[in-house]
Order: structure tokens, then C-alpha cells, then sequence
């Protein structure tokens, strides 16, 4: 009785939802939309800046030659590292620096486990000035390794 019922009413249902439908053929067309057009100011352009002239090439500075300092760039002063390696049975391992605790080894090992297995990997934390990090490969290494030695430098360097 009740499956007749609702049988009943889904039939019925489309005369009820239109009670002012005439002809049903024909749906009344929706009224255009209005809207004001936007106008726009253009910018005030800034008062141009004298340039400085240039300093004229002497012949002699063509001649001279320059010393070219190059400063070597400085080490990190401290980079935690984990290292991934295969030892001689094949079984994957992951090797850390000193200033590595205890408590992030698995963090370091999740990022072995996802490492390129055929070579060996090392992946440095290097903490910036700004409270950023950086991470420097050895290698190339794939996204989701990457994302397992982000969590890694993240915990090493406290910046979670």
C-alpha cells in the first residue's frame, strides 16, 4: 500500500509543482540582468627620477686588469644530515649526524624508505636566518621523498 502510495505521489508530483503553468510548453523567459558599468580612473603616472650620467670609459681601463675576488661560499655551521646507504645484504639504512636526537631517526629512515634504493642519498637540513629551512640533495629526489625530509628537517630544526 505504501509503494503505491509513493508511486502515487512521484507520478503526481510535476502537476503540483507548477501552479500557475498555463501552457507547459512554454516556461516564461528570466528578465535581463541590469548592472551599472564601472568606470575606472586612470593612474596618476610618478614624476620621473633624473638619471645620473654615466662615468666616460677611459682607454686605460680597457688595458687594465682587474683582480676578480671571488669569496668561496661559507659552510653550514650546522646541517643535520641523514645519510641513506645499502649495505652489503642489500637491507637500506639510514645514517645520521651527531646533532640528529634520537627521537627523529624514524623521521630520517621514513625519507630512506622513499629515497632512489640504487645510490646513495644525503639529504641536509640547513637552517636559515629567517626561520626557514632549506633541504640540499645530493641527488635528485622524487616528491614524496622530498616530503618525507621536509617533515624530518621541520622536527630537526624546531621549526614546527
Amino acid at each position: 500500500m505504501r509503494l503505491a502510495l509513493l508511486i502515487f505521489a512521484f507520478m503526481a508530483a510535476p502537476a503540483f509543482a507548477c501552479d500557475t503553468c498555463d501552457e507547459p510548453e512554454k516556461p516564461t523567459p528570466p528578465s535581463q540582468p541590469t548592472y551599472e558599468k564601472p568606470t575606472f580612473e586612470p593612474p596618476e603616472t610618478p614624476p620621473e627620477t633624473p638619471r645620473t650620467p654615466q662615468r666616460p670609459r677611459d682607454d686605460d681601463d680597457d688595458n687594465k686588469h682587474r683582480e676578480v675576488k671571488s669569496t668561496p661560499k661559507p659552510a653550514p655551521v650546522s646541517c643535520p644530515k641523514v645519510k641513506c646507504v645499502t649495505d652489503e645484504n642489500g637491507h637500506r639504512r639510514a645514517m645520521f649526524t651527531a646533532d640528529v636526537q634520537p627521537d627523529m631517526y624514524y623521521l630520517g629512515r621514513n625519507f630512506c624508505a622513499t629515497a632512489p634504493k640504487d645510490i646513495e642519498v644525503t639529504a641536509c637540513c640547513l637552517a636559515k636566518p629567517d626561520d626557514t629551512y632549506q633541504i640540499l640533495y645530493n641527488v635528485k629526489v622524487s616528491e614524496k621523498a622530498h616530503r618525507k625530509a621536509k617533515e624530518f628537517c621541520i622536527c630537526v630544526l624546531e621549526l614546527d
